[in-house]
């Protein structure tokens, strides 16, 4: 398995190359769209061969580059940097796949032989009982034994800031093994973390020296008790090793030299840290499963500390894209309720709502010999204000199509009023309007027709896989639409008979007549609004 990694707006992505030919380029067809000027639209291809992968370029009018050399076709191996233009990207197999948790039959453990600690025990000698304040080396009688705790806290001095800073868990991850290969004879090491819906150990990091291509194989036992019990294992040599029975699963493994400790927070294992030698006996030693045993706290926590940052950064973006389109008091209740909220319509549903259509009068006409920079000045002060309006009658801000604005009321969060909030949105744009247009005297004055229809709303994010959006789709938004472009005049507030019913002992309603509508079997009764009732004492229509 193949990626592409790349980083935009500061954040790192993946594409996984899982066609025969994957092509690059800024065009919105490309199977990587690279927002970047120097690609060019249809920029190059990545292609898999019999040998494996290549990039072609297209006639490119930057060029692409392989670690830093103008190619037109070359090979791609794991680790390549390939510039498209200055935009870089990395070539990288995915070596977590070749993982194997090796099932075996051994079922208990004997006393003798491999070492087995809990890592608590061994991270209280070393003096990182509290690790978030690391006491200094203890006072221990044996020199050989002081003078190994001493580089151990060097290490880890070096090591534990990079680690409680790092951005993201594949960064705490990388640096473990970092350390892992510059400390510890090891020549390969895997770090799996408990999956938290199934439970299970998952691959997240592995490494090997040299460039093997074979499937590491971890025995079942020794992730097993590591786990089970938070205890450290080191293995001199597992084939022979009685505490694990000599079973077949590790004989068949070869695994001469291991070492197995658990990830550990608290009473939480997050995962555990395997590194072993398959070609050569006791490669590990004391040191290095007390320095593995400290450093795994130190890794539990930078893993814990990366996955609250990852959280909070989801919750930002999450809150940022839905305060483009929501009111903040429904944002808020949308967060709120977190990802188990009934009736929060973020994922495809039916509900029941009301869909708003407010269209600028003649803008076209008006602004087609303006500047183009005071045509977006114009309409930006004017829909800004009809934003402030709309989320203030906790309406949610679907689209703006061209000098069209698009509202829904009733979705995401279900309301029972809905309906009188559409209406009573429309009438405070127009008064908005009408007062900007005050405001702006020595520009020509605009104009709003409305659009409003109630009834059953498909809604929640649609789109394609490279951009969704909320919106609203079904009968009652196509309805609201043609209202408001084939029956509406300037300065009319017309509804459908839905939203007449559910809003009639709010306001005052003149009915237009039963219009026919493009796209409807039937003609549809068309009201106007003409204000709210308590603005009139003598009746209603």
């Amino acid at each position: 398995m193949f990626w592409l990694t790349y980083t935009v707006d500061g954040e790192t992505r993946r594409l996984l190359l899982a066609k025969e030919r994957v092509s690059l380029g800024r065009m919105p067809d490309s199977d990587l769209v690279v927002p970047d000027h120097t690609v060019s639209r249809r920029h190059a291809d990545l292609v898999r061969t019999a040998e494996g992968w290549k990039i072609v370029d297209l006639g490119s009018r930057n060029g692409t580059r392989v670690n830093d050399v103008a190619v037109h076709e070359s090979p791609l191996s794991s680790g390549d940097t390939i510039h498209l233009g200055s935009f870089p990207l990395r070539f990288e197999e995915d070596i977590r796949d070749r993982v194997q948790i090796t099932p075996s039959e051994e079922d208990g453990l004997v006393t003798e032989g491999t070492i087995i600690r809990p890592v608590e025990e061994i991270q209280s000698a070393l003096g990182l009982a509290e690790l978030e304040k690391p006491a200094a080396a203890p006072a221990l009688q044996d020199v050989q034994r002081l003078s190994r705790v001493s580089r151990i806290l060097s290490v880890l001095s070096e090591v534990s800031r990079t680690l409680l800073s790092a951005d993201d868990v594949e960064g705490v991850l990388e640096k473990i093994l970092d350390v892992v290969f510059e400390y510890l004879p090891a020549q390969q090491a895997v770090i799996l973390l408990v999956d938290p819906k199934t439970g299970a150990l998952e691959s997240r990091a592995v490494r090997q020296t040299g460039k093997g291509t074979g499937p590491i194989r971890i025995s079942s036992s020794i992730a097993r008790k590591s786990r089970e019990d938070g205890v450290a294992i080191l293995c001199h040599d597992a084939q022979v090793d009685p505490r694990f029975k000599a079973g077949e699963s590790i004989r068949f493994l070869g695994i001469r030299s291991a070492l197995c400790v658990p990830l550990k927070l608290k009473d939480k294992v997050l995962g555990i840290i395997y590194a072993d030698t398959p070609l050569k006996t006791k490669a590990f030693g004391d040191f290095d499963l007390d320095l593995l045993s400290a450093l795994s706290g130190y890794a539990a926590m930078g893993i814990r500390q990366a996955e609250l940052r990852a959280a909070v950064e989801a919750e930002r973006r999450a809150k940022a894209r839905l305060e483009r389109y929501h009111s903040p008091s429904v944002v808020r209740r949308i967060i709120s309720a977190g990802e188990a909220a009934e009736g929060i319509a973020l994922d495809v549903r039916e509900v029941t709502g009301t869909v708003l259509f407010a269209d600028l009068v003649g803008f076209t006409s008006m602004t087609e010999n303006m500047p183009p920079g005071e045509v977006a000045h114009m309409l930006n002060a004017c829909f800004s204000r009809m934003t402030d309006v709309i989320f203030g009658h906790e309406g949610t801000l679907d689209k703006f199509i061209g000098d069209c604005v698009m509202a829904v009321f009733g979705a995401p969060i279900p309301t029972q009023d809905h309906a009188v909030r559409a209406v009573q949105c429309a009438l405070d744009m127009r008064w908005a309007l009408e007062k900007l247009n005050r405001e702006q005297a020595d520009k020509p004055p605009l104009v709003f027709r409305f659009g409003i229809n109630s009834g059953p709303l498909v809604a929640g994010d649609i789109g394609s896989v490279r951009r969704m959006e909320f919106t609203v789709l079904g009968a009652t938004v196509n309805a609201a639409s043609r209202i408001e472009t084939s029956i509406a005049r300037p300065g009319q507030i017309l509804v459908g008979e839905a939203t007449y019913h559910l809003a009639k002992d709010e306001f005052l309603f003149e009915k237009v007549g039963d219009m026919e509508v493009k796209g409807l079997s039937k003609p549809l009764a068309v009201y106007e609004v003409k204000g709210q009732i308590e603005d009139d004492p003598g009746g209603r229509s």
